[in-house]
């Protein structure tokens, strides 16, 4: 056991170094930049569900409740990453950008009948753009030409406690603490080049709160599940500085403090349900309420506005769990989610819409998760900005029994 935690740490500080940039996207240049997809490749693949999914053989960060569904192998170690391929439309041109990275780094335990704990490591969001434009010169019809670019994002380290009140009935809560740094650089081209860099470091802690609750109806043959999450309004403390750089010579460039006031991430409430039938189909579905109306932002100038998500997924489980032939293991998935969007650009909301499919390989003490979705943001006829992308996930998760008793020496 000693040497598999050597080994989750190594892999935890590996990973807080290098999981930022997930989504090259134009629109990560408003707020705190784009929010991460970052559950698990089962949770995408059926349409980002899974406040009411129990987790037997993976970590389900939807609901910190779902942490009491591990089975006898008590142990589940994590690990995601995602692949994108964004296509960037306008009415200046088409760009094509691809990026990947590690998504999620967890473990989660059962320490005792009733008690389940887990952490986890997680890119919260991402900034990752360049982008031309031209500012006009005060009392002239010319223009200097202005490149903005943006790197980093905020990432949460997490902890989940979960208890079992009886074998239907289960509670959760989660802590994390959000930390990252956002950088925004402007480089005005005339004569000579000037270059504005803004360094804006975050931190700051959330918290969460889930249930769930089971009932299996044997005459029927299905089971329904319910569930539910609470994510309060957390602050997010800003501090950074301000560098002017002329005609890149660094060394001579001049710093200053920066005021930014602190921002903070909205109240989130979501509720969700999974019929099971016959032990072999189920069909997931959730609803999340982001209200962001309430919170401000200075950094950017966008308006916000509460953000609504539904998911369905439809999940077709193997008709016979030990059967001999290994393709006959295998778990299909399906799912559509729609994101309302929680900013405005020009007076125009940015929505997004996902298709998704997925697979579930289950092995000897692994489960291996590979989904891939189709999406597109900004569906408005009149968006200035659209994305479409492809993306794959994949989840390799390594189940393990862990203070198990010796019978024999």
């Amino acid at each position: 056991m000693n040497q598999k935690i050597k080994i989750a740490l190594f892999f935890a500080g590996f990973l807080m170094q290098t999981m930022n940039a997930q989504d090259s996207s134009p629109y990560s240049y408003f707020g705190l930049g784009t929010f991460n997809n970052v559950d698990n490749a089962r949770n995408v693949a059926l349409g980002n569900t899974g406040i009411a999914l129990q987790a037997e053989d993976y970590i389900n960060s939807k609901n910190p409740a779902s942490i009491t569904g591990l089975d006898m192998r008590n142990v589940v170690f994590d690990v995601g990453g995602l692949l994108k391929y964004n296509t960037i439309s306008s009415n200046k041109g088409t760009d094509k950008r691809l990026n990947g990275n590690f998504t999620n780094l967890g473990l989660a335990m059962r320490i005792s009948n009733h008690f389940y704990l887990g952490a986890n490591v997680q890119p919260t969001t991402s900034t990752d753009y360049k982008m031309i434009s031209t500012i006009p010169i005060e009392g002239t019809s010319a223009t200097y030409p202005i490149t903005y670019e943006g790197s980093g994002g905020i990432s949460n380290l997490g902890v989940t406690l979960g208890y079992k009140i009886n074998n239907n009935w289960s509670i959760g809560a989660k802590a994390k603490n959000n930390f990252g740094t956002i950088i925004r650089k402007e480089t005005i081209t005339t004569t000579s080049e000037l270059e504005i860099s803004r360094n804006i470091r975050y931190t700051g802690f959330s918290y969460g709160l889930g249930t769930q609750y089971h009932q299996y109806f044997s005459k029927e043959r299905l089971q329904l599940s319910l569930g539910g999450i609470v994510n309060f309004k957390s602050k997010l403390d800003a501090k950074g500085e301000m560098v002017y750089t002329a005609n890149k010579d660094y060394n001579n460039s001049l710093t200053t403090q920066l005021t930014s006031k602190d921002s903070s991430l909205p109240l989130e409430l979501g509720i969700g349900f999974s019929v099971l039938k016959n032990d072999r189909y189920r069909l997931s579905f959730d609803y999340t309420k982001s209200q962001w109306g309430n919170v401000t932002n200075t950094v950017t100038n966008e308006k916000y506005y509460n953000q609504n998500v539904y998911g369905l997924g439809f999940e077709l489980l193997p008709e016979r769990k030990n059967s001999p032939i290994f393709s006959e293991k295998f778990i299909y998935r399906f799912g559509l989610n729609y994101d309302s969007g929680y900013y405005k650009v020009n007076n125009r909301e940015i929505n997004k819409l996902e298709a998704t499919v997925g697979m579930g390989i289950p092995m000897d003490k692994i489960m291996l998760n590979i989904g891939y979705g189709y999406g597109i943001r900004g569906l408005h006829s009149n968006t200035q900005i659209r994305e479409n992308y492809h993306m794959l996930n994949i989840s390799i998760d390594f189940l393990d029994r862990w203070f198990a008793k010796r019978y024999i020496n």
